[in-house]
């Protein structure tokens, strides 16, 4: 009696990358045993095609051919001898950790201002064109009164806003309330029309099924 014996992937070597599965893995081990490098680039070639097909969306990557060779070299243990088209990555780049992504130590004055707007006043003190900066200044007031408005319910007077930009601007800009030009979005007044709910339609499922019900 013939013993059926079972193959299991916990039985297999691990994949190194899992998205592309074991066919692709496979595929790789069998190019490392070709002999010739000229027909192992050519396989390789090959395989990039079909991983292509496999993964469409990588083409949207410019350099996705690179990313691709890439894969195989490292799905080969970062064994493959080839004559690749890009350099090839290294174990040590793919173990290396990405650098920490930094963070701002500025404290935002206003928090409901957002650090943006903190930007805008520096750029608006840096303009020697007072027309120019008083336009600056007028579109920062009317985005500080909206903002206001948004978060916190509450109408800003032109003499806060003139403060608040004087406080932010670190004494730079000093606009008087009277000379600020405050505009409200209309688009935070308006009220949108409440959604049909379906009042007076016909309600067909009550008839639904009478002409069909049987007595």
């Amino acid at each position: 009696m013939n013993t059926l014996q079972e193959d299991y992937n916990t039985q297999r070597e691990p994949l190194n990358i899992s998205e592309y599965g074991r066919i692709i893995q496979d595929y790789v081990t069998h190019i490392q045993t070709l002999p010739s490098k000229e027909e192992r680039t050519r396989w390789v070639s090959g395989l990039v095609e079909v991983m292509t097909t496999l993964n469409p969306n990588l083409k949207q990557q410019t350099d996705y051919e690179k990313v691709l060779w890439g894969y195989v070299h490292q799905i080969s243990g970062f064994s493959l001898d080839v004559d690749a088209p890009f350099p090839l990555p290294t174990e040590e780049e793919k173990a290396e950790k990405p650098g920490q992504i930094g963070y701002f130590d500025s404290v935002i004055r206003f928090r409901f201002y957002g650090r943006n707007l903190q930007n805008m006043i520096e750029e608006a003190a840096s303009i020697e064109d007072e027309e120019l900066r008083q336009d600056l200044v007028d579109l920062i007031a009317s985005f500080m009164y909206n903002s206001c408005k948004i978060w916190n319910n509450e109408n800003l007077s032109n003499e806060v806003i003139a403060e608040h930009m004087k406080i932010l601007s670190k004494g730079k800009l000093s606009p008087s309330a009277e000379e600020l030009t405050v505009s409200a979005d209309a688009s935070k007044n308006f009220t949108p029309k409440p959604k049909n709910r379906n009042f007076g339609r016909k309600n067909n499922n009550k008839n639904k099924g009478r002409r069909n019900r049987r007595y």
